[in-house]
């Protein structure tokens, strides 16, 4: 007479692979949906008129120019809020600058009344903590008003 041990099922034989498996597939997962988050993020910042007009005026300017040399690129991590709402809105960005010789910030201040972006500060902070402005004094310091889109036909207002 032969006793033999009921067949494991699949799960027995294979549940010490399959666990580190699927937890590994569950944070790869998670960690796509955060850099899709930022990206998104990052994106929505990056083509927005106050970080768009910031980063023209910094490479427009030979002050920056000369302090961080050409090119001058945008860093990746942009931190700050923009709000905007209807014609209304504020943004407080601090971005940062890479150049081939320096690296810097370039802090904006603005708001943003009946479409118009008003800039309160327009700066770039050197590494050894001075500052270049970036409004210029005959400056309104106002940016023209942003394009509103027309709505097609099948859209309800």
């Amino acid at each position: 007479m032969s006793t033999q041990a009921p067949a494991r099922s699949w799960w027995q034989r294979n549940w010490k692979w399959c666990v580190p498996l699927a937890g590994a597939g569950l944070l790869a997962v998670f960690a796509l949906a955060m850099f899709g988050m930022f990206s998104l993020l990052f994106g929505l910042l990056a083509n927005s008129a106050p970080y768009q007009h910031a980063i023209e005026r910094a490479r427009d300017s030979t002050a920056v120019v000369a302090a961080l040399g050409e090119p001058i690129e945008a860093g990746f991590m942009t931190q700050g809020h923009l709000r905007t709402a209807d014609d209304e809105g504020e943004a407080d960005l601090r971005i940062p600058l890479d150049g081939p010789r320096a690296n810097a910030s370039l802090h904006v201040e603005a708001t943003r009344e009946k479409g118009r972006w008003t800039y309160q500060t327009l700066d770039v902070v050197l590494a050894d903590g001075s500052t270049i402005d970036l409004r210029e004094p005959d400056d309104d310091v106002t940016t023209a008003p942003e394009p509103r889109y027309r709505k097609t036909p099948h859209e309800r207002p």
